[in-house]
């Protein structure tokens, strides 16, 4: 059930017209129209009191029961932190080369260009030490 019919049964539950409603939640009977008939959104603080008055929870209130979003594949969050490693050991490497270039220093571009090579596998070491 979408929120648009979820709102529109906990009003007629509670016995309560849009115009009731709207009293209690300050904003206009044409928002709850609105809302009712999927044409538009409440606004996060809204939705609170919505939650609050009809005594349900947000999650309740805006999620679909019947649909559920499928878990993330752990393997996919792996192949995604390879991949970001990639980027930053060749960004890293390019703005150390581009610092050494910028201020004709050999040593601090190559300094640069080793630490840019290093940095992801500082990040994952920090990573892995605060998941356990």
């Amino acid at each position: 059930m979408e929120f648009s019919e979820k709102l529109r049964s906990l009003r007629k539950e509670k016995g309560l017209s849009q115009e009731k409603l709207a009293e209690r939640l300050t904003v206009t009977r044409q928002s709850v129209s609105k809302w009712e008939s999927g044409q538009a959104f409440p606004e996060i603080e809204k939705l609170i009191k919505i939650s609050d008055l009809f005594g349900v929870s947000l999650d309740e209130l805006i999620k679909d029961r019947k649909t559920r979003a499928d878990p993330i594949e752990i393997e996919e969050i792996e192949e995604d932190d390879e991949e970001m490693d990639e980027y930053l050991i060749v960004g890293g490497f390019i703005i150390g080369i581009g610092i050494g270039l910028l201020t004709g220093n050999f040593l601090l571009g190559s300094v640069g260009g080793f630490i840019g090579l290093g940095l992801p596998y500082v990040i994952k070491g920090v990573k892995g030490r605060s998941k356990t």
